[in-house]
């Protein structure tokens, strides 16, 4: 062995004709060794344990959460399917009230048109029954007059007179001779 020299002081001068030196320096090592070292592994032990713990602990709550948002979302997939359903079915329904109520005011129109035509219909007769008998009264007035011979008149006086009898009334004299 080489002892490293500086300055006249050899690192390992102590050691280098005496092996119990060495024995001693060995045995001073190891139980230096085994009396501090397992404090400071049993320490970095705590320290790793804890920090496992930790990290399973964390991990399992994250799997907790995850599986709780998967939960969630699954269920809002199926709350929003529902809701789409529930929508589309509410659609169908009110197209169909809308169809209804579509069909059964433009069958009341179509009456109320039909009424309205009729009477229209209705007034426009009666209107022109009210021109043609006032047309008939004016045309008769002026062409009566001329047409009667003063026989004729007691001739429809006697008749008028006649089916008043008929309807049981008593004859009064003859106003007209025949």
């Amino acid at each position: 062995m080489v002892a490293v020299m500086h300055e006249g002081f050899s690192i390992f001068g102590i050691f280098e004709n005496n092996l119990l030196n060495w024995l001693v320096l060995v045995g001073l090592i190891v139980w230096m060794w085994s009396t501090k070292m397992p404090a400071v592994f049993a320490s970095r032990k705590d320290g790793i344990d804890a920090a496992l713990k930790e990290a399973a602990a964390a991990r399992a709550e994250g799997e907790a959460f995850l599986a709780e948002q998967q939960k969630k979302i699954a269920e809002a997939e199926k709350e929003a399917s529902r809701i789409i359903d529930e929508a589309k079915q509410v659609a169908i329904e009110m197209k169909k009230e809308i169809e209804e109520s579509t069909k059964k005011e433009l069958a009341d129109l179509s009456v109320r048109i039909e009424q309205e035509i009729a009477k229209e219909r209705q007034l426009a007769i009666t209107e022109l029954r009210a021109v043609a008998a006032k047309a008939a009264i004016d045309l008769t007035k002026e062409a009566l007059p001329k047409a009667i011979s003063i026989n004729t008149k007691g001739k429809l006086l006697n008749d008028f007179v006649d089916q008043i009898e008929s309807m049981g009334g008593a004859r009064p004299k003859q106003l007209v001779e025949k």
